[in-house]
């Protein structure tokens, strides 16, 4: 038998904030609790090919319960050895007059080169460059044609052993059952700094690398399914926060926690449900005075511990400071995920949507077309309940050719 509760609001409750005090950390990539590291290393031989693929694995989230890809970084030891040549295109080599950048006391035209060269290392959300520069010269070179009309450089440790790192801003493509694939290149030019421009040159380039994928994992955080609506806005110089709380037992206790930087997070202020009876819905609402020193977006979750000491955690919110109110975007509750996907934008959306729930090899598993009229919160139940394991949920805005995507994890 199916039981229908209404909903009622049984309950307002308003706290000013005050000034934070104890600095409570989550897992993070850098500062507050370390994240759990899973590297991966490979080694590119000494090669000339214009391009070389280096290949590392993809975070495998089945091998990994209960752990999240939070960030990646790549790290990379890279060498090279350039040989480079330069033939003289000009008939002659007459004395120039005094002065004349090709004038020499030889009667010889005289070069100098520079060669510049660059290292490239792409990836997804990764595009690390190093460019490193060798001169050569002043030397004489013969007329076009005679014994002595070219010259060469080399064989130059143009670098050797230098390090790099660079954290990718996609991370989600990192995650699979697969490989990721990472492309190395090198390119280098002569460029004549003293004598003529009509020149013929070549520059071939011997280069290897040690490459490495470090992933930053954090334990999955439980979302608070008892938490709905969470809304915060800007109300005239203070921000203002609202929620739902269900009430299924006594002594439960909200924390109002805010950031600057989506990492670290402070307790602003604390909310104790009280003993509303079960099966109501209480609405809470919290002021946020902003402090002189906040700037720019700040963050904003609630966390609910009850009698047991079970925590969980409301949607982050974000409001700028310098904008309109809080970012576009959509979370989804619960998560880990059952049967149904409860999904909430950041605010009221209108128009035509596709909700798409999507496996980690980029399938459309199930989708769900859903119409909006300034709402913000809608359903996705799950047919034919795909295997456990890591899924993405991507809403597109059919009218505004835009799209949201959010992790799910499904039970």
């Amino acid at each position: 038998m199916k039981q229908v509760y209404s909903l009622t609001i049984v309950a307002l409750v308003f706290i000013a904030a005050f000034v934070p005090h104890q600095l409570l950390a989550q897992c993070t990539c850098n500062g507050g609790v370390p994240a759990t590291t899973l590297v991966y290393t490979s080694t590119l031989s000494p090669t000339n090919v214009p391009s070389a693929t280096i290949s590392l694995p993809q975070f495998n989230p089945s091998t990994n319960p209960g752990l999240d890809l939070a960030c990646v970084a790549l790290f990379d030891t890279l060498s090279a050895v350039t040989t480079s040549g330069a033939r003289n295109l000009n008939s002659s080599t007459a004395l120039l007059p005094p002065g004349n950048l090709q004038y020499s006391p030889t009667g010889r035209m005289e070069y100098s080169f520079v060669l510049p060269v660059t290292a490239n290392v792409l990836g997804p959300g990764i595009n690390q460059s190093h460019t490193f520069t060798t001169t050569y010269g002043p030397d004489s070179l013969g007329a076009y044609g005679q014994p002595d009309d070219t010259i060469t450089y080399g064989p130059t440790n143009i670098f050797t052993n230098f390090t790099g790192t660079k954290a990718s801003t996609s991370p989600s493509s990192y995650i699979g059952t697969g490989n990721i694939s990472l492309s190395y290149s090198i390119l280098g030019n002569l460029n004549a700094t003293e004598g003529s421009l009509n020149f013929a040159q070549r520059v071939t380039a011997i280069y290897s690398g040690n490459f490495g994928l470090t992933y930053y994992l954090c334990p999955i955080v439980p979302l608070a399914t008892n938490i709905s609506n969470f809304l915060a806005f800007k109300n005239n110089k203070y921000i203002m926060l609202q929620w739902l709380g269900a009430n299924n037992q006594t002594g439960i206790n909200y924390e109002i926690q805010y950031s600057k930087d989506g990492n670290q997070y402070l307790p602003i202020g604390n909310i104790p449900a009280g003993a509303n009876a079960s099966g109501t819905v209480t609405q809470y609402q919290y002021q946020y005075n902003p402090a002189p020193t906040d700037v720019g977006q700040l963050y904003f979750r609630i966390k609910r511990t009850d009698s047991n000491g079970n925590i969980s955690y409301s949607l982050i919110k974000i409001v700028d400071l310098n904008g309109s109110g809080q970012a576009i975007g959509i979370q989804t509750y619960p998560n880990p995920v059952v049967n149904t996907i409860m999904v909430q934008f950041a605010e009221g959306q209108s128009g035509n949507f596709m909700l798409e729930l999507v496996n980690i090899t980029g399938q459309v598993i199930q989708q769900k077309s859903v119409t909006f009229s300034g709402n913000s919160l809608t359903q996705f139940d799950l047919n034919n309940h795909p295997p456990k394991g890591l899924y993405f949920l991507r809403a597109k805005d059919l009218s505004g050719n835009k799209q949201y995507v959010t992790k799910i994890m499904i039970q």
